[in-house]
């Protein structure tokens, strides 16, 4: 019997990407535990005792502690919590005085855009990241451009690190919740839609401005997204409100969908991504991208021709391929098309089988 831990640290944090990858894996790992295939691996989920966690199939849930979260409880809790088995951690972090683990990093953000972090989150990572590329069995990251830019900034050697990819499908797990189209005054409006204010890689300001730009009379932009003070430095998330730029803040997956089903596009010209996970549930949708050059989101995107892309300073550039596509409908449906077609290929199966591979090879 191989027995698995999961760090469940995340369940105590608000959901941004990383969080959001890490549940789904979770619950991936869960539907394919009750396979053959799976047959001989014991997972029990780990997580302080106040989080909140839901229920699983097949996987069992432990909270326990002397911290009620926090580095404390990971560094210091975790380790004795999860003796005798391999430990899986999915958010960027982990015990470094445990071998048996198998890390996820997803990407260098807190070294390339220090100014988007406070100073005790970049020291955090500035000082574990790199101690857990040698003391952990294996580590994984998301993105082939991630893998590069890991080794560049953590001095980690490429070859320790494997990739698997993120999966979109989640997006559909709930029906669109289309209060958030009324309750905004979108109700027969046509508009764009730009997520993550607040996360200044994110770059909304350029879609904001690019938008002006544009001069669409009868388009409105809206925005979501908080930051998590904590972590993030930067503006005020309202910023950009104004009587066509709706600010509608954090939304729930089933109010992002019906936000996907109805915008024009997603236009996402973010200046740093490991992955990029919001183009992929655009596509899963049927809701035209429109990206930027920057190379993680070209990599996932690939050869398909279901996206568009923009230069991530390009204020006239993305301005003309947001009139371009509020006039021309026919684009939009081959975008639609195509993103359905090529986000098909990105599941969270795959996530959690790479994942148990590598968790089995390091018990």
């Amino acid at each position: 019997m191989t027995r698995i831990f999961v760090n469940g640290r995340f369940f105590t944090q608000r959901q941004t990407g990383v969080q959001r990858m890490a549940l789904e894996t979770v619950r991936a790992i869960d539907g394919l535990l009750g396979a053959e295939a799976c047959r001989g691996l014991e997972v029990t989920l780990l997580a302080p005792g106040g989080a909140t966690v839901p229920a699983f199939e097949h996987i069992a849930v432990r909270k326990g502690g002397l911290f009620s979260g926090g580095y404390g409880w990971e560094q210091l809790d975790l380790p004795r919590l999860a003796f005798g088995g391999v430990l899986l951690n999915l958010c960027n972090l982990g015990p470094v005085t445990k071998h048996r683990q198998v890390v996820v990093v997803h990407d260098a953000t807190p070294r390339v855009m220090p100014q988007a972090f406070s100073r005790s989150f970049r020291l955090t990572y500035r000082v574990l990241v790199p101690l857990l590329g040698f003391i952990a069995a294996r580590l994984v990251t998301i993105s082939e451009f991630s893998r590069r830019e890991i080794t560049r900034w953590y001095g980690i050697p490429g070859t320790r690190m494997a990739i698997c990819a993120e999966g979109g499908e989640h997006i559909l797990r709930q029906p669109a919740d289309r209060g958030v189209v009324q309750k905004n005054g979108l109700e027969g409006r046509r508009f764009f839609l730009a997520v993550g204010v607040g996360s200044r890689n994110k770059n909304t300001e350029l879609v904001a401005a690019a938008f002006e730009r544009a001069g669409l009379t009868d388009v409105d932009l809206v925005m979501t997204g908080a930051r998590e003070r904590r972590v993030h430095q930067g503006a005020d998330d309202r910023t950009f409100a104004s009587d066509v730029i709706h600010y509608v803040g954090h939304v729930s997956d089933a109010e992002l969908r019906a936000l996907y089903e109805h915008a024009l596009a997603l236009v996402y010209p973010s200046r740093y991504e490991g992955f990029g996970l919001p183009p992929l549930e655009a596509m899963t949708c049927g809701c035209p991208v429109v990206i930027s050059d920057q190379p993680a989101l070209l990599e996932i995107a690939g050869n398909s021709e279901a996206v568009l892309v923009t230069g991530m300073d390009d204020v006239d550039g993305l301005a003309r391929k947001m009139v371009q596509l509020a006039e021309d409908a026919d684009l939009r449906r081959r975008l639609s098309e195509r993103g359905r077609a090529h986000a098909a290929r990105f599941t969270w199966k795959n996530t959690a089988a790479g994942l148990l591979k590598l968790c089995r090879e390091a018990a």
